[in-house]
């Protein structure tokens, strides 16, 4: 079994060898050349393979090819980073793609249509959850208001009863605080 094992690794040594040479072949430099195994980029673009444009507030640059300032919506030492105000970065790191209701490049745009929209379908969405909340919550108030009632009831009654001598009949103690209401 172990010879079997070591036989089999020994054949698929050359073959992920051969894998990562075909790899490094295989780069691609969008904005560059490559160069020993790696992208060499253009002036303005940054990146593994160059695929990142660099948005310098300005022509000049430091001595190592960084930016001194970026343009608004962008970030990082060579101002090659989109910041999304609402929303995320994509996969590619190049755009931004805007959580409901923002829209623009950067996420940070609102239309008025579309503010309204969106909290339309909330509302339409929470509409039936709020009412099943709304009912029970109704109920609970109308026992608790009954319960209430009756415990004033009995301690009037107790306390007329307590200070007379005399039957206090509950019913009439509960017109009575009926009128006063």
């Amino acid at each position: 079994m172990r010879l079997l094992i070591s036989v089999i690794l020994l054949i698929s040594l050359p073959l992920i060898g051969s894998q990562k040479v075909r790899m490094r072949s295989t780069l691609v430099c969008k904005n560059g050349e490559r160069s020993e195994g790696r992208c060499v980029c253009n002036a303005d673009y940054v990146g593994k393979h160059c695929e990142k444009k660099k948005m310098c507030d300005t022509f000049r640059r430091w001595s190592n090819g960084t930016c001194l300032g970026c343009l608004p919506g962008y970030d990082g030492e060579y101002c090659e980073n989109i910041v999304c105000v609402n929303g995320e970065v994509d996969k590619n790191g190049l755009s931004c793609i805007c959580s409901h209701p923002y829209s623009g490049p950067f996420c940070d745009d609102l239309d008025t249509k579309d503010v309204y929209r969106f909290y339309n379908n909330r509302a339409y969405m929470m509409g039936p959850l709020g009412a099943l909340l709304i009912i029970p919550m109704c109920g609970i108030f109308y026992g608790c208001e009954r319960m209430a009632r009756k415990r004033q009831v009995k301690r009037v009654a107790a306390m007329l009863g307590d200070q007379t001598n005399i039957t206090v009949h509950k019913d009439a103690v509960k017109s009575l605080l009926a009128e006063d209401v």
